[in-house]
């Protein structure tokens, strides 16, 4: 890793350990569908896509045309659902790379029938049904009655249905009712003789917290990347984290007392000071709002960001500190000793979620792979994947 000032290390170990603890969870039987949407929460879809096929893996799940795309160029094989809606117009590309949507209405179903018809295939879809998230999906009250017109629509395969669960987390009540009416919907899909065959509502949460929510297929996301899905479900399943975002020093500078750092001046000295300058910003996936109250790791030793973030460089506090050096290595999140920064830390810090610290790591930073401790493949920010 010496070659890259700033770089991502995923332990394919540990995202492989974590998939079976998530089967450990689930009957015998029920089936996975990874999501790899925000490129695999910032690690990286395509090496992530290839490791959970030799994972027995069952489907992928995007958010997007362009990310089933990225992962058919790639030579994934495994089946793909847009778990988003998509535009009519992107239809025509989803069918020529073999691409399941999700449907939240009649008139968008009768628009995939049309393109599948006129392109003599089939689209392959999963219906969304909106039991509570107020997002995407048929009002449950006349889901029974749009599926049964879709069922009989030229071109289409309703293979899935599904819906989605806002608070899995920390609602029991509202979760239970989501799973009852869910249930009740098919009820009385099948007494009409439509069934699915994969059937999919479990995110993360309702994979630890509700066993009723399983189905035949689950949704696992932040969970499989090492991390809890909410802080009330910390400890639950011994997941280990997937990634650790590690930086270099690129200046160690010495300041004297009353010198500002950074724009807006938000930070002056209060004595001379040791200033350490690493190769991350908030272009790399920093946030600005870790100015002048993040940490990170420096020879296993919590050091404070000083003054703002900048795009492309940080400050780091080095006072106190024998002789540091351009080159050495500073952790943003991960471990570095025995010491530990988690990616919850970070977003306590900025006020944001565990999900957004991971999904903003930008495509500048290096994707190294690891596996058995040892360099296994990267991948750069020309979308180059060496193997080493």
């Amino acid at each position: 890793m010496d070659r890259f000032p700033s770089w991502v290390e995923v332990d394919l170990d540990a995202f492989e350990w974590n998939i079976g603890l998530v089967r450990d969870l689930v009957p015998d039987g029920v089936r996975i569908l990874l999501v790899v949407k925000a490129d695999a929460y910032g690690h990286g879809a395509v090496r992530i896509s290839q490791h959970a096929a030799e994972c027995g893996v069952d489907m992928l799940g995007v958010a997007t045309l362009d990310e089933g795309r990225e992962l058919r160029g790639a030579g994934i094989e495994l089946p793909i659902l847009i778990l988003s809606p998509v535009l009519r117009e992107e239809l025509d590309e989803v069918l020529e790379n073999d691409l399941a949507v999700s449907a939240s209405s009649v008139e968008f179903a009768m628009a995939a029938s049309a393109e599948a018809v006129r392109r003599g295939t089939t689209c392959r879809m999963h219906v969304e049904v909106d039991t509570g998230m107020g997002r995407a999906g048929l009002p449950p009250g006349s889901a029974v009655e749009a599926i049964s017109r879709m069922t009989g629509m030229e071109g289409l395969k309703l293979e899935g249905i599904f819906t989605h669960f806002p608070a899995s987390d920390v609602d029991s009540d509202y979760t239970g009712d989501q799973i009852d009416s869910f249930t009740t919907i098919l009820d009385e899909l099948s007494e009409a003789g439509i069934t699915f065959e994969f059937v999919h509502t479990a995110n993360s949460a309702a994979i630890i917290n509700f066993p009723a929510s399983h189905f035949n297929m689950i949704r696992p996301g932040l969970l499989v990347y090492g991390h809890s899905p909410s802080l009330t479900l910390h400890g639950k399943v011994d997941v280990r984290p997937v990634l650790s975002f590690k930086s270099r020093l690129l200046l160690v500078r010495e300041i004297p007392a009353g010198s500002s750092v950074s724009y807006g001046r938000t930070f002056v000295a209060p004595s001379d000071m040791t200033i350490g300058v690493i190769a991350a910003g908030y272009g790399h996936g920093m946030s600005h709002r870790l100015s002048n109250r993040g940490e990170v790791l420096f020879r296993g030793t919590y050091v404070p960001i000083v003054g703002r973030v900048t795009m492309d460089m940080t400050m780091i506090d080095l006072t106190g500190f024998d002789d540091p050096a351009s080159g050495e290595e500073v952790v943003i999140f991960g471990n570095q000793g025995e010491k530990k920064l988690s990616v919850d830390d970070v977003a306590g810090w900025d006020g944001s979620l565990n999900y957004e610290v991971l999904c903003r790591i930008s495509k500048r930073v290096v994707r190294i792979y690891m596996k058995s401790g040892r360099v296994e493949s990267l991948k750069s920010l020309l979308g180059i994947h060496e193997s080493l």
